[in-house]
């Protein structure tokens, strides 16, 4: 019988978060390419994530470390699971950053800030790779997101 792998484990979660998300996203206006509404955006979402849960899944039978593998040798005096906190840290601490700074600063210090942020996440991330991460990637959001898609976001809004 096969183990459960953590392949396994991810697929599903995805497929399933993915599912979710499309289904959620249909009760709001699909629109169209060049009016998209407000459901649409979700909607292309939750599909890659359950075709990446399905890619995933198809995949996970041809690994072979699985879920309740022993540690790595370094991780070995460890007891119970490894919790990466300064990523799940980093992570969420984005997303706020940008639900609060886009309300208040606007699209570039939201996308700044938001980018930075997840990079640090990251240990082998030093302050410049990641502010140079969140330049690259906030001039692409301005780009695609303002002057392409016509973002109702400001990309300044200096507000209390």
């Amino acid at each position: 019988m096969n183990k459960m792998t953590k392949d396994h484990v991810g697929g599903a979660l995805l497929l399933v978060v993915g599912v979710a998300v499309v289904v959620a996203g249909r009760g709001y206006g699909m629109g169209t390419l060049r009016q998209m509404g407000s459901g649409f955006f979700p909607v292309v979402l939750g599909v890659l994530l359950a075709v990446i849960g399905v890619a995933l899944l198809s995949s996970a039978g041809r690994t072979t470390a699985s879920v309740a593998d022993e540690p790595p040798a370094e991780m070995a005096h460890l007891a119970g699971p490894v919790v990466q906190w300064r990523g799940w840290l980093c992570i969420v601490g984005a997303a706020l950053a940008f639900v609060v700074l886009g309300g208040h600063g606007g699209l570039v210090p939201a996308s700044f800030a938001s980018v930075f942020i997840a990079a640090m996440g990251d240990r082998g991330n030093s302050v410049r790779s990641a502010a140079a991460l969140a330049a690259g990637l906030t001039l692409a959001g301005v780009i695609v997101f303002h002057y392409g898609l016509h973002l109702l976001l400001p990309l300044f809004a200096w507000q209390p």
